[in-house]
């Protein structure tokens, strides 16, 4: 069987509510047209087609939701199959039926098979079923999966909500990525590779990013010598470290062989001498003490004095201040008698007393003074640095010398204290070595860990590197290679596109001069020789006729992964007039006709043109707002 038996068609819709049937029609192969009055319900009929064969859909009209369940019988290449599904969701699981829908409706429980409208572990989807009867190649990762008949769908259906500057049916959340994807699996132009393998670059990059912000920070916050440390050092040491400990070990298992009984006169002496070593230990510790209290104690009297000195030298500025001031008062009376005085003539002599005045003394006593105070300052603030130097280096050695008395009082509490006796001794300075041992095993045993992490992140980090550049000339060959299909698919469409815009009534300059209709799937639009802005009703032949070309190059070239099935739901949109929504009707009519491949194209239209009114094309009556399409 070629793949032109590959197409998908609807044989059979009906619509339930509340178990009853209120839409019940067949449909055949070809070109089928729904007819009707705006309002009649057309649109309806096209959203629960789309519905049934795995659209993910829920905006319904108000007669639509009162409807609970869509039935269906299809054929998929050579399979024919029924299908059912419920209303209540739009990502409501497809029942079917492997067989027509007469042989479904006489087994209403068995015979019937539950598939999801997305895949779920190792279940297969309802998209994966229809995609391997209609030869669509399927998704091979699980990120690639997301292309599913939905997304194949939104390149065959036109309906009205979609803005008809778009190329692909509106939705709410999209990427460039998956339309370029669908885009290109309709053409055939790669199936998936070049998808899944920009999806694995994508994700292999963030991982590589990932991967080298955590080992940049590790490195960040291990010290030096340990970030150099390798595994095989840490386990060498580890190893010579229980090797030390069993030794240990072993050793005070066999205390009573180890010990002889002339050791207790030297067990006594190493006490007397331990205890001595521990006194004086703590004679040096209290003399620190008692130094570091009376060198606080000069301290805080270095600082009230230079706090005195400095006030002193604030205060020496003010009574300069004043002397200038006060020199300066010419006195005109004296202040015991009141009566005037004679202001001396010589400037070096005082006014009131005649007395001889020597102001350059008077202004270097003032500096004197202040040179002095200064130079006091200076000397108090060097003592005090001293003074403050000694008491912090008191103070370390206090430290050290506590932590030192500490560690000597607990041996000497574990090794003379209790029996007193130089087995007890024995032990206890074994054990003691022992714990030391485990000590440094923890310890060594934590910088393994982080020393491991490590080297996992280098290596994890020096594969991504060398999958990333593989996915990376991966992706450049699979483009280099797709190119050349890509030039001749959308070659194809591009022809056959200009050929229906030049077909059009002369009603846009740009359509009967047009070159090229080139197709941009990632940015969801198309243009006729590089320009995109048309009159609405343009748009909406442009969109139509766009989507058409896609079939019908389908229709000719075997390589296409077309279902080769149309749903057409606003021909006479954004105020077509009547006669070009008439042409348009008869050109999809005479331009599928002439395909040799089956298809199947459903389209509504409120303007019927009357020389298409044929039981060949018409499905069910023509709708009015008296008799509409869903009888409720």
């Amino acid at each position: 069987m070629t793949k032109d038996n590959f197409n998908l068609l609807i044989n059979r819709l009906r619509i339930m509510s509340r178990g009853q049937p209120v839409y019940d029609e067949r449909f055949h192969e070809g070109v089928n047209i729904i007819r009707g009055h705006n309002g009649s319900g057309k649109s309806t009929i096209a959203d629960f087609i789309f519905f049934i064969l795995g659209g993910e859909f829920d905006d319904w009209k108000d007669a639509a939701s009162r409807c609970d369940e869509v039935q269906a019988e299809i054929s998929a290449g050579p399979t024919t199959l029924t299908l059912r599904r419920s209303t209540d969701s739009k990502l409501a699981p497809i029942d079917v039926f492997f067989g027509d829908a007469e042989a479904a409706m006489r087994h209403a429980l068995e015979g019937w098979e539950r598939f999801p409208i997305r895949r779920r572990g190792t279940h297969d989807s309802f998209s994966q079923l229809l995609f391997r009867n209609l030869g669509i190649p399927e998704a091979q990762s699980e990120k690639a999966s997301n292309i599913t008949s939905h997304q194949i769908l939104r390149l065959c259906y036109s309906d009205q909500r979609t803005p008809s500057s778009r190329l692909f049916r509106y939705e709410g959340f999209d990427t460039q990525g998956i339309r370029e994807a669908v885009g290109d699996l309709i053409c055939g132009i790669s199936g998936y590779e070049a998808y899944e393998a920009s999806l694995s670059l994508r994700d292999k990059q963030r991982e590589l990013e990932e991967i080298s912000g955590s080992l940049d920070a590790l490195l960040k916050a291990l010290p030096p010598d340990q970030a150099l440390r390798t595994p095989q050092t840490l386990y060498a040491q580890m190893q010579e470290l229980r090797a030390q400990k069993e030794t240990l070990q072993r050793d005070a298992a066999n205390v009573d062989s180890n010990v002889r009984p002339e050791e207790i006169r030297g067990f006594l002496k190493e006490r007397t001498e331990a205890q001595a070593r521990l006194e004086k230990a703590r004679g040096r510790t209290t003399q620190i003490e008692r130094t570091i209290v009376d060198d606080e104690y000069e301290l805080r009297e270095i600082e009230a004095f230079k706090k005195y000195l400095v006030d002193l030298s604030e205060k020496l500025k003010i009574a300069e201040k004043a002397s200038e001031v006060i020199g300066s008062i010419k006195i005109t009376h004296c202040p015991s008698c009141g009566k005037p005085v004679q202001s001396s003539e010589n400037p070096n002599e005082c006014d009131l007393c005649k007395s001889p005045r020597d102001l350059v003394q008077e202004k270097s006593r003032y500096g004197r003074i202040r040179f002095d105070i200064d130079a006091q300052i200076r000397e108090t603030t060097q003592l005090e640095e001293h003074k403050i130097a000694g008491v912090a280096d008191a103070k370390r050695k206090l430290r050290y010398l506590n932590r030192e008395h500490e560690t000597e009082l607990a041996e000497f509490v574990m090794k003379y204290s209790g029996a007193n006796g130089p087995r007890e001794a024995y032990l206890a300075s074994k054990n003691s070595a022992i714990g030391k041992t485990d000590t440094e095993l923890k310890y060594l045993t934590r910088d393994l860990d982080a020393v491991l992490e490590v080297d996992r992140l280098r290596s994890r980090r020096t594969e991504l590197d060398a999958e990333v550049q593989s996915l990376k000339n991966r992706a450049e060959a699979l483009n280099k290679a797709s190119q050349k299909r890509r030039n001749v698919a959308l070659g194809r469409v591009s022809e056959i596109a200009v050929s229906l815009l030049h077909a059009d009534m002369d009603r846009q300059e740009e359509f009967t001069a047009a070159a090229k209709v080139e197709f941009a799937f990632a940015n969801d639009a198309m243009s006729v020789d590089g320009k995109v802005n048309f009159a609405e009703s343009s748009n909406v032949f442009l969109k139509n006729s766009a989507i058409l070309s896609l079939l019908l190059a389908a229709g000719v070239d075997r390589e296409f992964n077309h279902p080769r099935f149309l749903l057409l739901d606003n021909i006479e949109d954004k105020g077509m007039e009547l006669e070009r929504s008439h042409l348009f009707q008869k050109l999809i009519v005479e331009r599928a006709t002439e395909l040799t491949a089956p298809f199947q194209i459903i389209f509504t239209t409120s303007m019927m043109n009357p020389e298409l009114e044929l039981d060949d094309y018409v499905i069910g009556p023509a709708y009015t707002k008296y008799r509409r399409s869903l009888d409720l």
